[in-house]
């Protein structure tokens, strides 16, 4: 007679397969996985593995609504600012007024810092 389980510890225990569920209980702790954090999941939050970003442009942030939905920030929205017309200076003052006008735009736009 054999008999098979879908959940096992090999012999000596080094190796353990899970082939059915893994109920992971409110409080339980898991430990030995390096830069990771098991969360269970609830009804505000979603639960699994959270792994330490390794930069912030790695991530985005998100939040479940009290709708329970999963909402996530949409990607940046790169500002254009407003056109500049071609120079026709023929004088150095007027390069500058051009240019000025130009710096203001950008800033304007969030491109560039205001003073």
């Amino acid at each position: 007679m054999t008999y098979n389980t879908k959940n096992y510890t090999e012999q000596g225990g080094e190796k353990t397969v899970i082939g059915g569920e893994l109920e992971i209980k409110d409080g339980a702790v898991v430990t030995g996985l390096p830069g990771a954090q098991l969360t269970a999941a609830t009804e505000t939050a979603l639960g699994g593995i959270k792994a330490e970003a390794k930069t912030e442009g790695d991530t985005v942030p998100a939040k479940i609504g009290e709708d329970g939905k999963l909402y996530v920030e949409t990607y940046p929205v790169v500002p254009i600012a407003l056109t500049q017309s071609d120079s026709t200076a023929t004088e150095v003052a007027e390069l500058v007024t051009d240019f000025n006008a130009l710096l203001l735009k950008l800033k304007t736009a969030g491109l560039m810092e205001s003073e």
